[in-house]
């Protein structure tokens, strides 16, 4: 039971870091596109921590899960035509962010438990 609460947990904050990668993604600072590089820097760091503090790394596949299905949800255009991600730097940069955050899912699914090297 644990451990279903636990992936509950990683998908639930997948979800809420990827609305708030939406949220600030398009901001710039100086010219520089300062909410994308804090999106990926945040999104994969997270993943990377859940992949290496869990035993088996399924933790981060949640939480890989959760922030794709937010991602995939708001891709696709509103019913009045209108796209919240714009096709520029920052829109593309995010799609760049959500295909890496799709290797992290994949390479999590893959690996195994960590166990002790038999002698």
């Amino acid at each position: 039971m644990t451990r279903v609460i636990g992936h509950v947990g990683a998908l639930l904050l997948g979800a809420a870091v990827a609305v708030a990668s939406l949220a600030v993604h398009r901001d710039r600072l100086a010219g520089v596109p300062a909410g994308l590089l804090f999106v990926a820097v945040v999104s994969l760091y997270v993943a990377w921590l859940l992949r290496h503090v869990t035993a088996t790394g399924r933790a981060a596949a949640s939480y890989c899960v959760g922030w794709l299905a937010v991602l995939s949800y708001f891709l696709i255009g509103r019913p009045e035509g209108d796209f919240l991600v714009a096709a520029d730097v920052e829109g593309y940069g995010l799609i760049g962010v959500g295909l890496l955050i799709v290797v992290v899912l994949l390479s999590s699914l893959a690996r195994r438990a960590r166990s002790t090297p038999r002698a």
